[in-house]
Order: C-alpha cells, then sequence, then structure tokens
C-alpha cells in the first residue's frame, strides 16, 4: 500500500488522516485472522474507501469556488437543504458531520454487491465481517472483482448470483460518508431519499440482520421524504405517481416470491423446483408487460431491472430491503412521527432476540392505519417498547 501524503489538504486532514490510520491498523488487526482470500478482499475495500476518503472536497468551499458549474452548486444546495432536514425534521445528529463534502468518481458506481442464494431457496447467502457483523451482500470497489467472485459463487454450483452496482454506501459512523458524484443520477426526491437513508443506518444497525436494518432505514427514508414533500407541493404528483409504481413493482415480486417459496416447500426433487421455478419467473415477466401496458400507461421505468436475467439472488435482495419496511412506517405513525421516541424504542427491540423482532414488528404491519383507538386497546403497540409487553 502506498504511503499518503496529507500536506496542504484542507483543515479536516488531521481528523482524516487518524481515521485513516486507524482504518489500515484495523486492517492489518484483521489480517491476522483471515485466510489468503479474506485478506485479498479486505485488501481492496481498505485501498478503495482511502481513495474516495482522500478525493474528497468541502463542500462549502465548492460552493464559494468560482470554477464549480452552476448545476453541481445546485445538486449541492439540494444536499444541504437535505441534511437541513433531516438533522430538524428526522432528529439525525449523524446529518451534522456526514455528507459535508463531494467526491467526483470517474466511474459508474462506488460499489458493487454481490448477492447469492440457492437456486432452489430465496435464503439469501450471508458473509461475516469483523466489528460489524453478517450481510447478506459484499461489497467490491471494483466491478471486474466483483464479477470474478460471483462467478467463483456460481461455479460452486446450484448457487443463482447477481451482481449490482450501489450509488452509495455508508461506513457506519467509522467515518464521515461524503457526498459521491453518482448521487446526483437521481432527481431531487430521489436525492433526499437516499441521504435519508444512509444516514438512518447510522442511527440504528444491528449486527447480523440485513433485512431489519435495511427495512429501518428505508422507513425512515420513505416517511422522512413523505413529510419534506409537504414542503414541497409542485413535486407531490410526481412522488405520489412514483409511490404508486413502486408499491406495483414490489407487489409484483412479493407474489412471485410468495409462489416460490410454495413450489420449493411442496416439490419433493429438485429438477421439479427449478422447473416450476422458470414457470414462474416467465409468469413474472408477463405479468409485468401487462401491468406496463395497462395501469402504467406505458411506463417503462422499471424495464432496467427486468433487462437482467430474473433469480432467487435478485429476488432476496428486494426482500431484504422491504420486508419490514411497513411494520417500521406504522410504528412511526404510531408515534406521531417523534423521530428519538421512535429511534429508542426501535433501539430496544434490536437488542431482543430474531424471534422477538419478528413477533413485534408482525404486530406493528397488522394495523393498517393506526389511530388512538389502536394504541389505547393495543398496549403492546405503544410507541415505546418494553420487552415486558
Amino acid at each position: 500500500m502506498k504511503a499518503l501524503s496529507f500536506v496542504g489538504k484542507s483543515k479536516n486532514t488531521n481528523k482524516l488522516a487518524f481515521r485513516v490510520i486507524t482504518l489500515t491498523a484495523m486492517f492489518l488487526g484483521v489480517v491476522f485472522l483471515q485466510g489468503c482470500e479474506q485478506i485479498s478482499y479486505y485488501s481492496q475495500a481498505v485501498q478503495g474507501h482511502i481513495k474516495i476518503m482522500t478525493s474528497q472536497k468541502p463542500i462549502e468551499e465548492l460552493l464559494e469556488a468560482p470554477e464549480t458549474s452552476p448545476k453541481l452548486k445546485e445538486r449541492l444546495q439540494d444536499v444541504l437543504s437535505a441534511l437541513d432536514f433531516a438533522e430538524h425534521q428526522l432528529s439525525i445528529t449523524q446529518a451534522q458531520t456526514n455528507y459535508r463534502s463531494y467526491v467526483e468518481l470517474n466511474r459508474k458506481y462506488p460499489v458493487w454487491s454481490v448477492t447469492a442464494a440457492p437456486d432452489d431457496s430465496l435464503t439469501p447467502k450471508q458473509w461475516c465481517y469483523p466489528f460489524v457483523g453478517c450481510a447478506s451482500y459484499r461489497g467490491y470497489y471494483s466491478e471486474e472483482a466483483a464479477q470474478a467472485y460471483a462467478q467463483t459463487i456460481f461455479n460452486e454450483g446450484h448457487m443463482d448470483v447477481h451482481v449490482g452496482g450501489a450509488d452509495a454506501y455508508s461506513t457506519l459512523g467509522w467515518f464521515d460518508d461524503p457526498v459521491l458524484s453518482t448521487f446526483f443520477r437521481r432527481d431531487k426526491i430521489g436525492l433526499h431519499a437516499l441521504i435519508f437513508h444512509e444516514l438512518a443506518h447510522q442511527v440504528l444497525y444491528l449486527k447480523g440482520d440485513s433485512t431489519f436494518n435495511e427495512s429501518f432505514a428505508s422507513a425512515v427514508e420513505e416517511t422522512g421524504v413523505e413529510l419534506w414533500l409537504q414542503e414541497q407541493p409542485e413535486l407531490l404528483d410526481t412522488f405520489h405517481q412514483r409511490k404508486v409504481r413502486s408499491a406495483d413493482f414490489i407487489g409484483l415480486l412479493k407474489e412471485t416470491q410468495q409462489e416460490l417459496n410454495t413450489a420449493y416447500q411442496e416439490l419433493s426433487t429438485r429438477e421439479e423446483k427449478l422447473e416450476q421455478k422458470a414457470k414462474i419467473i416467465e409468469q413474472l415477466q408477463e405479468k409485468y408487460q401487462q401491468l406496463k401496458t395497462t395501469k402504467w400507461d406505458g411506463y417503462t421505468g422499471y424495464d432496467h431491472w427486468f433487462s437482467k436475467p430474473v433469480n432467487n439472488a435478485r429476488l432476496a435482495l428486494v426482500s431484504t430491503y422491504n420486508h419490514y419496511v411497513p411494520a417500521f412506517k406504522r410504528w412511526i405513525q404510531v408515534c406521531d412521527y417523534n423521530y428519538p421516541a421512535f429511534y429508542e424504542a426501535a433501539s430496544v427491540l434490536a437488542e431482543q432476540d430474531k424471534q422477538e423482532r419478528e413477533r413485534v414488528l408482525t404486530q406493528f404491519e397488522s394495523i393498517q392505519h393506526p389511530t388512538n383507538d389502536d394504541k389505547a386497546d393495543a398496549p403492546s403497540l405503544l410507541c415505546k417498547y418494553s420487552p415486558n409487553n
């Protein structure tokens, strides 16, 4: 690894240098615990992240610089607006220090994630990491490296794999995350959603439960965007139309997941399961075309998702991000959008075992539109969660 020089950098350089040294020390500690393959993986992760962190420029300086384009200045102002809303309306204090710098990337994505699942099951493969626990994806700073690893998994046999690029990623508070140029392929609504989601990961992260983590962050994201749009009435029609299409899309995939799960559980041989799987996925494609040409009036925004082969790895990833979202959104509503109270209660739930987490979230999901009567009649669904409820 090349030596790093911090001469002539911004006033935050000393803080950044210390964190880079800390990250390197963490890597060296991991080296003594892992095999060669793992050493290579963590090496690319450390070097990839250091390259991003040492390329950042303070947003305030960019806004004052005459050479910064008007278009970039406008998008950076959108970022500051999102951060201000996240801090004061969603009570995310991490907005004070995160996304205050900018990195121009010279590639399509900052990271690529590998996901995998057995070709006759929707249970995703898990990878475990020091400090953050297990997750159902494995990230790479190079698309070539991600594709090579995915091919290795596929070659083991009987596995579905998927490689997908991500516009952003969270360091979960280890670093102050920067804004990446890839953020700006999204419009103003999408940009706010992305920042709210990534900041939520720093509010609460449960080691070893990707579904809990992503659903929590998605719920904060969605309710946050809905609140923010109350101040942006000109964007409401676009948002509501997008929300309906997203619900239709997720509903279509959930229906497919249910059909696949039934086939995997009820059919006896692997050959039967794979044959039925192919039929169900073909029906999914047909249902999507029908949805697109009827209810959506020809809208093609999800064609890119269907342009790649649909398999168990991709369907399991959708479930990871959405499974508990309705439950967490109901919980926020029960809390009357008191985000600090919700965060505290969800943190208590995160300390419980998986069975208890599922029990409580299932209860919240069962109420469609929380009312005062719901709160009075169901003490276990109060905003303040207690393991004794």
